[in-house]
């Protein structure tokens, strides 16, 4: 199996900007280092997906520890599909195209198998979305069988004062038409994106608000370095109040 070149993860980063594609390949040593907020955030999406997992009870978990268990994983996902030993899996990993996936749920019911990606948010995005469809266009490529395609996302209107149920906690919602929708861009992206990491040097792009949006691009201080500080762009802030909402989701456990 040959090694991936694009994930999830990189991918939207592609779509976000290719430059940022390229020296995340290419020139990682450029990366600006994560704030402690920043770690926080990802401390909290990794516990709303354990959160999530609760939803399918006896699942079998094949995340890969660390990235030389990639191929071993794909693999082992294969295997459970084939011989249908679990009906769910937690983390199952797909390689096609050179494109790699780690899907937070894989479910099978009645027969046929189900994709559910989870979020640390309270609404659906496009970005989500794309997210989606790529993960879509990888698994169904595999598994043309594929039945339909969920979003898990967290219910802003949770009662916290009462035990910790996860039924209750989630909103699970078909995101199916709205990914096959995207799969010509799917396609097409990724064959930019591949074409992006052949470059010698990485493409001419101008810093501007696409390095904020929909994430703070980890080049800032690389590509904005000859801008005066007081010009570099700002985070953009959630009016969704669902970090808020996390950290109550901490308090409760």
């Amino acid at each position: 199996m040959e090694k991936h070149l694009l994930s999830k993860s990189t991918f939207i980063r592609g779509v976000q900007c290719l430059k940022s594609l390229y020296l995340n390949k290419k020139r990682p040593f450029l990366r600006d280092r994560l704030s402690p907020e920043q770690l926080k955030k990802f401390r909290r999406g990794h516990k709303v997906g354990a959160l999530a997992q609760q939803l399918f009870p006896g699942g079998i978990d094949l995340r890969p520890r660390s990235p030389s268990q990639y191929r071993k994983k794909v693999l082992e996902t294969a295997e459970v599909i084939r011989t249908s030993s679990y009906n769910t899996i937690y983390e199952a990993t797909f390689q096609y195209d050179q494109l790699l996936i780690l899907l937070d749920i894989f479910n099978k019911e009645n027969g046929s198998w189900t994709a559910y990606e989870v979020k640390s948010s309270v609404k659906i995005s496009e970005t989500y979305l794309l997210d989606a469809a790529f993960q879509y266009y990888v698994i169904s490529n595999l598994n043309p069988g594929l039945k339909d395609f969920f979003l898990i996302y967290v219910n802003k209107d949770y009662d916290f004062s009462q035990p910790l149920n996860p039924e209750e906690l989630f909103i699970k919602e078909s995101v199916l038409e709205q990914v096959k929708a995207r799969q010509e861009f799917i396609r097409e992206q990724v064959a930019r994106e591949k074409e992006t990491l052949l470059l010698e040097k990485s493409p001419p792009i101008e810093p501007g608000p696409h390095c904020t949006d929909p994430y703070p691009c980890d080049f800032i201080g690389h590509c904005w370095k000859n801008i005066p500080r007081d010009q570099w762009p700002q985070p953009q802030q959630s009016n969704e109040g669902f970090y808020d909402f996390l950290e109550k989701l901490e308090d409760s456990a």
